[in-house]
């Protein structure tokens, strides 16, 4: 009957009017039939959604335990005092909705939902073994698990600016090429400065000895190209690249035709 009214061709089959669909009709046809905190992270959900989610997240729960016989060692009567159990079970309850949403033939629940319903099952059946006798209905709350963190390692890795420049090996044997990299301030003041990288000739022959010289440089992927890495922490404003022929000079600042700057993993300076 739904379809009489608001199918275009059956109800002006005949006709030569423009069709007319009544708008409000048409709205409640697209209005979006899950809760609003669906789809959010659990973590993420506004506080004023909150117990809405809870008691929403609970009748899922109840029924997919009626539905599937789950018993309390996948999930325990404690469920929502588990954070992660409570991650695993907002997530299926999303996949679920997502996979019959459409509200017509499709392969997502038998591709999608069901083969992730036992996964996850076997997921929550691992996790509970390890609650104590929260499987048997005994809840044991659980401890708070967070890292002691090596606070110089961690400044060491993210406050610390990394570029790295890549130019051509010399071509003949005997040259060379030196790198430094300067620290300089807001004031143009120099505040550091690298130890010296460099590279020689590329190898053109086995047992043929090239020079690669002292200094922090790094060979490539390609022994043709020398890559010389810097890293600094981030109260040092700017970087200052040169190049020169020799370790004493006299240096210049690398030619943006014969380099290229990209990130990399930190390194030691």
């Amino acid at each position: 009957m739904l379809a009489k009214i608001t199918d275009p061709d059956q109800v002006y089959e005949n006709t030569s009017s423009s069709p007319y669909v009544d708008p409000g009709l048409m709205g409640l046809m697209e209005q979006t039939t899950y809760p609003e905190w669906l789809g959010m992270r659990w973590r993420e959900i506004p506080i004023e959604l909150q117990r809405e989610a809870w008691v929403g997240l609970r009748r899922w729960v109840d029924w997919l335990i009626a539905e599937f016989k789950i018993n309390k060692s996948v999930i325990p009567a404690c469920w929502f005092r588990h954070t992660e159990i409570v991650a695993e079970l907002h997530a299926a309850m999303n996949l679920e909705w997502k996979a019959w949403e459409e509200g017509a033939p499709t392969v997502n629940p038998m591709w999608m939902w069901l083969p992730q319903l036992q996964a996850m099952m076997m997921r929550l059946r691992g996790f509970v073994s390890e609650l104590g006798g929260c499987g048997e209905g005994s809840h044991h709350e659980p401890d708070l698990v967070k890292r002691d963190y090596d606070e110089e390692l961690w400044e060491q890795t993210v406050f610390t600016r990394t570029e790295t420049k890549t130019l051509d090996r010399p071509t003949q044997t005997g040259e060379a090429t030196f790198v430094r990299v300067r620290v300089v301030d807001d004031n143009g003041e120099l505040v550091g400065e690298s130890n010296l990288g460099g590279a020689g000739a590329r190898r053109k022959a086995r047992g043929e000895s090239t020079a690669v010289l002292t200094g922090d440089g790094v060979p490539g992927g390609s022994d043709a190209v020398l890559t010389t890495t810097v890293a600094q922490v981030a109260e040092a404003m700017e970087l200052v690249w040169e190049r020169a022929d020799s370790k004493d000079g006299p240096w210049t600042g690398f030619d943006h035709e014969d380099a290229e700057s990209q990130d990399q993993p930190p390194a030691d300076l």
